[in-house]
């Protein structure tokens, strides 16, 4: 089921919407089991259509906005492969899709792949593969063929019986690195909520989120740990999520705080979140610590609404390769928090309880 030329999604498909694209969209989604309604394939993107992406985003751990974006169309696609539908190997573009988030996370439970699932077929995968391959004694190749996948499926009841959990960061917790041999990717950016909510949100967010991020800075250069931001202060950098992914990814960065404000239809909703990246059957160990360490600080100093900390596959935590952490201190579409959120003052707030759990995350093994 590859995606044929023509039929990727180069802009945001939403309620409203018509055409080839939206049929491409409901096949998609009719094929993995979700509902369309009575109108069933029509190529018109009405509340069915919309209701069954909501339910799709939900049970993959994305932002649940009901719009086909980059992000979603990429797990769509995906989400249609199964292990043994085709030769994976390394190539460019990669392949994607479930069918090597499976292999990773069988790797990953026979010990070879410490890393997130994050279903993109790149160099760290074959070189699991080819280190189980030669395991197996096989050819290693680094190609997922009829042979590899013998072996594989034969150790299913060893894979199916383990738990599994997730190793960025530093793998032995009794080997913390020396505070300035740490650097942190502090990150901030566009997002999905951004299309939708106009130009003024938009710009009132980015200033709000590049205060907050240039206070943590500071405090933690204060402490001897580098800090790179993923958007450049002469603002040449990308705003957009995937460029600062891939900018994040060359920053060679033990962490990254990626830090963007919620919103709600519901102009009374408020409260603090915090995310840490969750697969199939892993997750972050370090990042789920570090998550319940910031939501705690801002929860008890600040007096914010606890909204808890979640698990979560969104991009910036899934395709990142340090461990990633979404900070959301509030709801901008508040409008007595967003007051909030605009004064200095509960910046710094911000930021001191941010750095601070980052902090004593890295202290902790010392």
């Amino acid at each position: 089921m590859e995606t044929k030329p023509g039929t990727e999604i180069a802009e945001v498909i939403k309620k409203g919407f018509s055409g080839e694209k939206v049929v491409d969209i409901q096949r998609r989604l009719k094929l993995l089991g979700y509902s369309l309604g009575d109108r069933d394939v029509d190529g018109v993107f009405g509340p069915e259509t919309e209701n069954a992406v909501k339910k799709f985003q939900q049970d993959r751990g994305l932002v649940v906005s009901g719009v086909v974006d980059w992000e979603t169309w990429q797990e769509l696609v995906g989400a249609g492969y199964k292990i043994g539908d085709r030769l994976l190997y390394l190539k460019e573009p990669p392949f994607r899709g479930d069918d090597v988030k499976t292999l990773q996370l069988w790797l990953k439970t026979l010990g070879f792949y410490p890393y997130n699932e994050n279903g993109i077929f790149c160099r760290k995968t074959q070189k699991a593969v080819i280190e189980f391959q030669r395991n197996m004694n096989i050819s290693g190749d680094g190609m997922v063929g009829e042979e590899t996948l013998k072996c594989l499926k034969s150790l299913q009841r060893i894979i199916t019986s383990k738990k599994s959990s997730n190793f960025p960061l530093i793998s032995k917790y009794g080997e913390r690195k020396r505070l300035e041999k740490v650097k942190v990717i502090l990150d901030y950016g566009e997002e999905i909520n951004d299309i939708q909510n106009g130009e003024e949100y938009f710009a009132e967010k980015i200033y709000i989120l590049k205060s907050i991020i240039n206070f943590c800075k500071e405090i933690l250069s204060e402490n001897g740990i580098k800090c790179v931001v993923t958007v450049g202060e002469d603002e040449s950098q990308s705003l957009f999520l995937f460029d600062r992914i891939n900018f994040a990814n060359k920053s060679d960065g033990d962490i990254l705080i990626s830090i963007n404000l919620n919103y709600s239809v519901d102009k009374d909703a408020n409260g603090c979140s915090c995310f840490y990246f969750k697969g199939l059957k892993s997750y972050s160990i370090a990042g789920k610590e570090i998550a319940n360490l910031i939501q705690d600080k801002i929860v008890k100093n600040l007096g914010v609404l606890d909204c808890g900390v979640h698990g979560a596959n969104y991009a910036i935590l899934r395709e990142t390769t340090m461990t990633s952490l979404l900070v959301e201190p509030g709801f901008i579409s508040n409008p007595d928090e967003k007051e909030r959120l605009k004064n200095t003052e509960y910046q710094k707030s911000i930021s001191k309880c941010i750095s601070e759990a980052i902090l004593e995350f890295l202290k902790e093994g010392e």
